[in-house]
């Protein structure tokens, strides 16, 4: 056991002490090279003899060796990564340029972290990604000895414009719902020129071969880890032009780099010198490198292989402005993959293709993150291409036959089964996935929407078209909310028109059907590092005779305890049925302000509105949230305010412990609950269950959610004792609904006249007895404009057409005369003006002999 022991910390001491010895190589450095030290950067300086060692040694015996090196990261530590030797430059320019070489590789403790360097006598140029997340090393001298590390600046920016243009004849109108990369690599040939100005900037052709070097190591990066496209460089330093007089490219008009057919024009000087510089047999594709801020355009779309046109793109950018990285993703990947096939995905212009599939700039290779003065969405492009960029170029390349093809040894990955849904308008939801791959790499997911924009088209909950959703990294997680999570649970739903560097995401308040794609790509841990993308797309059709589904209660904070029942409800809004027809749901809490929903409080509860559920153990906290989750769907709402989980005590002390007492924070020892809806009285703002808050509920003790009120006295009719408002009772009273205090009953049958309709109990109804001489006057009337009692009320005016209606006031002046009344007077006078509130006298002739008169008093009140 002893020797056992020994031999152990005998291992540890040598790899620890060896490590350290590896690792000293690299030394933190203080003093700064040609650039000032920045924060957020880390410096250091390299023992180039013993990092040339290290990373040689084995490369000497065969090239298929692995080299295990230790290499500063972008969090200022010093990680070991084994290291393949990579074939960027093509076999005859590896043999004439031999101090030149690239790898690629993994780090050995983190399997996801990948890593791609050119070693020179320039020193180390290299590039860390995880997650598509990246970090760059280079160097601050020109000798190669400092170095700088840092993580990539989304916030970098040089807003310069891609004038690639999709002609009529290039667009593709298609789309397939699923679609996979192959197991296979493809290298293409690629031939780059330069102009004295970029040759010049980068020290001379020696130096600049260097730096193109660099360039497409970073690019054969980010092809080659989605679609397992690698670029080897065919071209040598003789095009890559170092002074004026020898540059044929120096007058080139950027600006009239194709005519209005999109042929080419100044371009044909630059597809000229590839094919009689290179030989057209000799390359796939050709690109020129220049250091100016004109932007780029690559000639065509889908060019590559295709003779007279392959050699016909450019990227130009000052380079003193901006990184490399900037170059090499914003501008170089994105006119290479117009080169390849892929067509622009922004929406803020529509260009006619189906590929227009994300809004406003864009944040993918393709679109023009950054460069639009409204409508970005961020800065900078994220390194990765979309899936329907991944399409366009895998298409095109398919059908071409220049690529050397060999087997990657990476099998595709295989996406489970995923559904189509129906969901309310206005409704936030959850896209889930799942997928496997038969090599056991780690997957990595995304959903992307794959509506591409039409004619009419701007963001916002009301978009019939297009893209009300963002592209957003690969990752690990294999879900997403729209929109993101931290919205949902803030209660912000929608955005229209959204700012730079906002969430760029919205629900939708209109029917239409959502395309979504499911996009699965796999890091394989091997030092080659390239990767497949396959994908699926379901639909989810927005139903908007259904939603918004919400939750209607817990809007205040609010208290709970473990054991407690709670009452919650939410707004069904039409989703328990039609094409929708979500029968149960679940309940799901988060005791971290909405930032997972780890915990299930009950499922299977019917989609009715209201629940009662039991508060399980659950950890104590106070930035609880709900979320009620649609069963057999992916809908979803959360509860506004914040709840507080307590321990279980009698907090109010009324005897009751809070988990059973129906309002543990106020004392209600007779746990009264008229609505008996688990909310005690005494902290129960609806107490009859009606819907309508106690204090705008005209009856607070009875269940009256229509809140009728015949008299208007603010008393509701199921509440009120005197629904005419009479001052007669409703049980006393012989015509309840309709006022009449004199209480008149001509036939004395217990019915007043004023709603009875045979009047003098004949048996003849009133509207068809024509011995009938009785009319009925009101006593009193209120022409307020309420709607009620408004006007001097005398039953069957109607019936004698020859009538005359005189009113007098109280000193005998006559105010108001007509002929033929019909019960029109509002208390107006004959002046125009409304008479004063009091008593009146009336005479009321029957017809012009005044055989028949009704005189009396009535009371105006306003």
């Amino acid at each position: 056991m002893k020797i056992v022991v020994r031999n152990i910390i005998y291992m540890f001491f040598i790899l620890f002490f060896g490590s350290l010895n590896a690792q000293s190589y690299w030394q933190p450095n203080n003093t700064t090279g040609k650039q000032g030290q920045k924060e957020g950067k880390f410096y250091y300086r390299l023992d180039k003899e013993a990092f040339a060692k290290a990373l040689l040694k084995n490369v000497r015996q065969t090239s298929k060796s692995i080299a295990e090196v230790y290499i500063p990261n972008g969090e200022g530590d010093i990680e070991s990564f084994r290291l393949q030797e990579t074939q960027v430059l093509s076999s005859v320019l590896q043999e004439k340029y031999p101090h030149i070489k690239t790898f690629a590789g993994v780090s050995v403790t983190n399997p996801l972290r990948s890593i791609r360097i050119t070693w020179s006598p320039r020193g180390l140029n290299a590039i860390m990604e995880e997650n598509f997340h990246y970090s760059f090393i280079e160097s601050t001298d020109d000798e190669g000895f400092l170095y700088e590390v840092y993580h990539r600046d989304m916030t970098e920016k040089n807003p310069i414009k891609c004038t690639t243009q999709a002609f009529a004849s290039e667009k593709k109108l298609t789309k397939r719902a699923t679609y996979s990369t192959e197991n296979k690599v493809r290298t293409f040939r690629i031939a780059i020129a330069a102009t004295h100005e970029y040759t010049q900037y980068f020290g001379g052709k020696s130096n600049a071969l260097i730096q193109v070097v660099n360039t497409i190591n970073r690019v054969n990066q980010v092809y080659g880890s989605q679609m397992s496209i690698q670029f080897q460089l065919v071209s040598d330093q003789n095009i890559l032009f170092d002074t004026e007089a020898a540059d044929p490219l120096k007058n080139i008009n950027y600006d009239q780099w194709l005519n209005e057919q999109g042929n080419l024009k100044e371009a044909k000087i630059l597809q000229e010198l590839f094919d009689n510089q290179v030989g057209s047999v000799n390359y796939d594709v050709g690109h020129l490198f220049h250091h100016e801020d004109v932007g780029g355009n690559a000639g065509c779309i889908g060019c590559v292989c295709e003779s007279g046109k392959k050699g016909a793109g450019f990227s130009a950018i000052n380079f003193s402005k901006v990184s490399p990285d900037y170059f090499e993703i914003d501008l170089f990947c994105h006119e290479l993959g117009h080169q390849m096939g892929a067509y622009h995905t922004f929406s803020y212009d529509n260009e006619g293709t189906d590929s227009q599939v994300e809004p406003g700039s864009g944040s993918t290779i393709m679109g023009y993150a950054g460069v639009l003065m409204s409508q970005n969405l961020q800065q900078r492009s994220d390194a990765y291409f979309h899936h329907r960029s991944i399409y366009d170029i895998m298409q095109n390349v398919k059908e071409k036959r220049c690529a050397i093809i060999t087997d990657s040894g990476n099998t595709v990955p295989e996406i489970h089964d995923i559904l189509s849904y129906t969901i309310p308008k206005g409704t936030a939801y959850l896209l889930e996935g799942t997928a496997s791959d038969a090599d056991e790499d780690t997957l990595l997911y995304r959903w992307e929407q794959a509506d591409s924009r039409t004619n009419s088209y701007s963001f916002s909950p009301n978009a019939k078209t297009g893209a009300i959703a963002r592209s957003l990294p690969p990752s690990i997680n294999s879900k997403r909310y729209i929109p993101r999570l931290s919205r949902i649970v803030s209660g912000e739903l929608t955005q229209t028109h959204p700012a730079q560097n906002s969430a760029w995401e919205t629900v939708t308040n209109v029917g239409r059907t959502l395309n979504w794609s499911f996009v699965v790509s796999d890091r394989n841990t091997s030092a080659t590092t390239v990767g497949n993308t396959t994908y699926k797309t379901i639909q989810v059709v927005v139903n908007d005779k259904a939603g918004p589904f919400s939750v209607l209660s817990h809007t205040t904070p609010s208290n709970w305890y473990v054991g407690q029942t709670e009452t919650i409800r939410w707004d069904v809004a039409n989703t328990n049925s039609d094409n929708i027809n979500v029968k149960t749901i679940s309940v799901l809490f988060s005791e971290d302000g909405g930032a997972t929903f780890s915990h299930t409080l009950a499922t299977g509860i019917p989609n009715n509105g209201t629940a009662k559920i039991t508060i399980p153990s659950i950890p104590i906290t106070n930035q609880g949230k709900f979320m009620i989750k649609a069963e057999g769907n992916i809908f979803l709402a959360v509860n506004k305010s914040t709840i507080t989980i307590k321990e279980n005590d009698d907090v109010d002390g009324d005897g009751i412990m809070s988990n059973a007492d129906n309002c543990p924070e106020l004392a209600n020892p007779n746990q009264e609950d008229l609505d008996r809806d688990g909310i005690g009285d005494a902290c129960d703002d609806d107490w009859d269950g009606d819907g309508v808050h106690n204090d705008n509920d005209n009856c607070p003790r009875q269940s009256n959610s229509n809140q009728l009120d015949l008299d208007r006295d603010g008393i509701g009719d199921v509440c009120d004792d005197d629904l005419d408002g009479d001052g007669v009772p409703n049980d006393s009273d012989n015509c309840p609904e309709i006022y009449n205090p004199n209480q008149a009953d001509l036939d004395n049958d217990g019915i007043g006249d004023l709603c009875d309709n045979d009047i003098d109990g004949d048996g003849i109804a009133n509207d068809i007895d024509t011995s009938l001489d009785y009319v009925l006057i009101s006593n009193a009337f209120s022409p307020n404009n309420d709607g009620i009692h408004d006007y001097f009320s005398i039953l069957r005016a109607e019936e004698y057409p020859n009538s005359t209606l005189r009113i007098y006031n109280q000193l005998g002046q006559l105010v108001y005369e007509t002929k033929g009344y019909k019960n029109q007077w509002s208390g107006m006078g004959s002046n125009g003006k409304k008479v004063p509130q009091g008593s009146y006298f009336y005479i009321f002739t029957l017809d012009n002999t005044e055989m028949y008169t009704r005189k009396g008093w009535i009371f105006i009140n306003y």
